[in-house]
Order: C-alpha cells, then sequence, then structure tokens
C-alpha cells in the first residue's frame, strides 16, 4: 500500500492563477447539498412520519399503499429526490479532508478542530434526528472525518518510519496481523450483509478472506517489494481498527465512512480516480449512494487553490443548520419525531 504514503513534503500554495473553481467554492456546494439532504432528513421524513408513512409500510396492505401515495405521492417523492442530491455532499467533504491533510501546516490543530467541533456538533445533531439532546445511538459524521484524519496521520508515519528503521520482525508481524484483522472484519461485514448465524458460516467466509488477502500481499510484494508490503500491513491494522471503532460509536457513514477516505487516499494523486474510487466504496455501503458520483463534477472542475477564507464559517455551519432546522422542526410541532 505503497500508494497511502507520502514524501512527507507538504504542499506549497501556487500564485500562478489557474482556471476552475476553487476550494471554498467546493466547499460551498458540499455544504448546500448537505442543507438540502438534512432538510429531507431532517423535516420532510417527519412530516412523512406524521402522516402515517411507517404504518403503511409495515401494513403489507398493497391498496392502502397505493391510497397513501395517491394522498401523499409529491411530498414522497419530494422527499427521495433531495435526499439523492444530498448523497453528493459526503464524498465531498471527504475529499476535502484528504487535501487538507496534504496541505495543512499543523495537522494536530487540523486534528484538533475536527475533534472540537464533533463534540459541539452532537446536541444539535440528536436534536434534528432524535429530538433528543443527547442520544449515544447514531453520532454525527464529524466522528467519522476525524477517525478518517487519524487514520491518514497513521499512514504517514508508517510510511516516514518504515524508511529510516531496520528490517525487523515487528514488521513482518504487522503484515501477518494486517491479514488477521483485515480477514475477520470483512468476513464480520459480509456475514451481517448477508444476516447469516451459523458460526461455521463465518469461519468459512473468514478463511476465504484470508486466502485473497494473502494472495494481494504476495501480488503486491512483487509488485512494489517488501518494504511496501510491510507498511501495507500496518496500514491495514489502523484501517481495520479505524472501521471497527466507527462502527462501534455508530458514526454518520460509520467504518465505510472511513474506508471512503482511505480510498481517496490512495488515489489522491488524481482527482477524478480519488472521487471515483470513494464513491465506489460508499456504492457498496448502499446502493442508494448511485448519485454520490456526480461529486465527480465539481471536484474535477477544482483548481487546488484555497479560495475565499471561511475556515470557521464551513466548520460553524453544521452544528447551526442542524439546530435552525430543529426550531424550523418545533415550530411544525414535529420537534419530538425521530428520524432513525
Amino acid at each position: 500500500m505503497d500508494s497511502v504514503q507520502l514524501n512527507g513534503t507538504r504542499e506549497v500554495p501556487s500564485t500562478e492563477k489557474k482556471k476552475g473553481i476553487s476550494g471554498s467554492t467546493v466547499k460551498l456546494i458540499a455544504i448546500i447539498t448537505m442543507l438540502i439532504d438534512h432538510i429531507g432528513a431532517a423535516v420532510l421524513a417527519r412530516v412523512l412520519m406524521k402522516e402515517g408513512l411507517l404504518e403503511v409500510a409495515a401494513s403489507n396492505d398493497l391498496a392502502q399503499m397505493i391510497n397513501w401515495m395517491m394522498a401523499h405521492g409529491a411530498l414522497y417523492y419530494s422527499y427521495m429526490g433531495i435526499r439523492m442530491v444530498g448523497r453528493l455532499g459526503f464524498p465531498i467533504f471527504a475529499f476535502l479532508l484528504v487535501e487538507g491533510f496534504q496541505k495543512t501546516s499543523d495537522v494536530r490543530k487540523y486534528a484538533f478542530r475536527m475533534a472540537l467541533f464533533a463534540l459541539v456538533s452532537e446536541i444539535p445533531f440528536d436534536l434534528a434526528f432524535k429530538g433528543q439532546i443527547l442520544e449515544f445511538g447514531y453520532q454525527n459524521v464529524y466522528f467519522t472525518l476525524f477517525l478518517g484524519l487519524f487514520a491518514l496521520c497513521a499512514y504517514e508515519f508508517f510510511a516516514k518510519y518504515r524508511k529510516s528503521s531496520p528490517d525487523s520482525w515487528m514488521w513482518m508481524l504487522s503484515v501477518v496481523l494486517g491479514v488477521l484483522f483485515t480477514s475477520t472484519y470483512a468476513a464480520m461485514r459480509i456475514r451481517d450483509l448477508l444476516q447469516l448465524k451459523d458460526t461455521n458460516v463465518l469461519f468459512a467466509l473468514f478463511g476465504v478472506c484470508c486466502v485473497i488477502a494473502t494472495v494481494c500481499i504476495v501480488l503486491y510484494k512483487k509488485k512494489r517489494g517488501m518494504k511496501c508490503v510491510q507498511i501495507a500491513g500496518a496500514d491495514m491494522i489502523v484501517l481495520v481498527l479505524t472501521m471497527y471503532l466507527a462502527d462501534l460509536l455508530k458514526t454518520d457513514y460509520a467504518g465505510m465512512g472511513v474506508l471512503t477516505i482511505t480510498a481517496m487516499y490512495i488515489f489522491r494523486k488524481n482527482k477524478v480516480r480519488c472521487v471515483t474510487a470513494g464513491c465506489v466504496v460508499l456504492t457498496i455501503m448502499s446502493i442508494s449512494e448511485i448519485p454520490a458520483f456526480l461529486a465527480i463534477i465539481p471536484i474535477a472542475l477544482y483548481n487546488g487553490r484555497r479560495g475565499l477564507k471561511m475556515k470557521y464559517f464551513f466548520y460553524a455551519f453544521y452544528p447551526v443548520h442542524l439546530f435552525l432546522l430543529y426550531l424550523i422542526s418545533m415550530f411544525m410541532g414535529l420537534g419530538n419525531v425521530a428520524m432513525f
């Protein structure tokens, strides 16, 4: 996984004028699509709940469903369209995280801001989607982005440290553990996806995943060499641990969100491939994420420039708009309706 490595230098912004759109414009597109998505998830979804969507869906009565759709079809399809537009938000934010990691002059401050706004945003997030001040069944997307950033920091650390460290048994152990960790996580995810209960099936899936991972490692060694394989082993351990932690905390997009960030980082040298890789991961997570591929358009136009200096506006927009959407729901008398 040498493509998950940096050269140890940060990019220096160029003063040369470039065609395309700036980073601030890309961020505005991201927050607009996110706002549209959350209007659907936090407001329209509450209206649909009030109109009996869940009861109709659970009834399995075709005639009742048809009558309900005739009465509320416009609202329902508006909700679905809004949520599709919102699929563009996360891949753009993930791309901007990878960009920010490469260009920031202080990764620690970057991580601190991410963690701070994850905590600040949790109450508005829970109010907007659960109608409660604090609810720990689902956490906001800043936690996912923070875990993704932590993984990127670890990848860079291993890449730098391995270049200066001698061969050792610990690096070889990282390869073995990387294969085992990855195979275990993949087997558990497949089992959950297929809703399998048999323990023997889990062990069989684990064995198949181990074989596939080992073959990939062998092929990678032939192409890149042993040092890159050893770094890949350490990278896999960090990736699985951060994905598992995101799943455990039940963050927005969970472990697949962390994997999306990693996939984008691997292909970071080409913007289109970068976003495509991330969107493929999201689509594997859920077929409803297919519209995320439209995020390729604004990112392909991105010229690498910062644009307007509105850093804290972009950070603060997330908790502020969630709280405002909750107030709108309260004004409509729907503030106590939970969304998921």
